[in-house]
């Protein structure tokens, strides 16, 4: 897979602690995106299916599941539907955020509405933007429940922002910050 950015950890990507997978590359590329730094296909981090399963696995007690978006992540659809399976098969959660809308979906890629627990559909538009949806940018994309799983769960609408410190001193600010970083 072609990575942009993996954190071990966050709380604002999804339910519980997630292991969170920034693809690298987006055909979609929306109108005031948030990560255009993430549209372009050359390679940033690559790595293998299983060496990634292999990371996350490494974390695996420590996190509920493991959140994908991007970029686009179902630009990489065989390198997602894989590593969607062994995070299912090792009782993991899955949740995937993506620009397609559903009808696309059921279309072309049906497989992967079987491997989610959670998905976000819908490109994202700027006139519909939004600091106040958990997990959406705009008010037009929609949280999809797809399994059992979550079916009690509550949706908390706010602002989530987390801050991402590297031993280095380095940090990341993570979620929706009142101006796209672009």
């Amino acid at each position: 897979m072609n990575i942009a950015h993996i954190e071990e950890h966050s709380f604002i990507y999804g339910p519980g602690c997630r292991y969170v997978i920034w693809t690298q590359g987006c055909s979609i590329r929306c109108k005031g995106c948030w990560n255009q730094s993430m549209w372009d296909f050359n390679p940033n981090l690559e790595i293998s299916v299983p060496d990634l399963f292999n990371k996350i696995y490494t974390v695996k007690e420590h996190i509920e599941g493991i959140t994908l978006l991007g970029g686009e992540p179902l630009d990489q659809y065989e390198e997602t539907i894989a590593l969607l399976r062994i995070c299912i098969n090792s009782g993991l959660s899955t949740m995937l955020f993506t620009g397609y809308e559903m009808d696309e979906i059921q279309l072309n890629m049906p497989e992967v509405r079987g491997l989610l627990d959670i998905l976000i559909t819908g490109r994202y538009d700027e006139q519909k933007r939004t600091l106040h949806h958990q997990w959406i940018g705009s008010t037009n994309q929609t949280i999809h429940l797809l399994s059992d799983r979550y079916s009690n769960y509550e949706i908390t609408n706010a602002n989530y922002l987390e801050i991402s410190l590297s031993e280095d001193g380095s940090f990341n600010v993570l979620g929706f910050p009142k101006e796209p970083t672009g």
